[in-house]
């Protein structure tokens, strides 16, 4: 038996919006229960699910983008930053933005300008939070003024 590509692909596009919004759902129940360690769990497992799958397909774009978030959620699971409503916020922008990213790829099509733009933004704001807390302050404020 041998696997079809496309089949899979199908699999994996279908399972990470199944896992996107599951994680949605997570950080709008963290809305109202911050310290729920079971939902924080969830939430990584879906970020380090969808990057490690668009990794085997070679989607380096989603590993690259995916790999920031899932980076934070581990600060997050370790109490090493504060889940507010600034971080929430900003999650829920990059589960957003890996729907758009799933739903090229499902298109076959790869990234425009603007959706690397995007991007960017998004990766930076989350390397705010990988900062010293000095240097994060500073980078929030930046991309505030943008």
């Amino acid at each position: 038996m041998s696997l079809n590509l496309d089949d899979a692909l199908q699999t994996f596009i279908v399972e990470s919006r199944e896992l996107l919004q599951q994680m949605e759902e997570a950080l709008l129940q963290a809305e109202h229960c911050r310290d729920d360690g079971e939902r924080i769990n969830a939430i990584f497992r879906a970020a380090h699910t969808i990057k490690g799958s668009a990794g085997l397909f070679g989607f380096d774009h989603v590993v690259a983008f995916t790999h920031g978030a899932e980076s934070v959620l581990d600060r997050l699971r370790n109490h090493e930053v504060v889940f507010d409503d600034a971080l929430v916020v900003l999650l829920l922008e990059v589960c957003d933005h890996l729907g758009v990213l799933i739903a090229l790829l499902a298109e076959k099509a790869t990234p425009d300008a603007a959706t690397a733009d995007r991007s960017a933004i998004l990766e930076r704001r989350l390397a705010a939070y990988l900062a010293p807390p000095a240097a994060a302050h500073e980078v929030k404020a930046g991309e505030l003024t943008i």
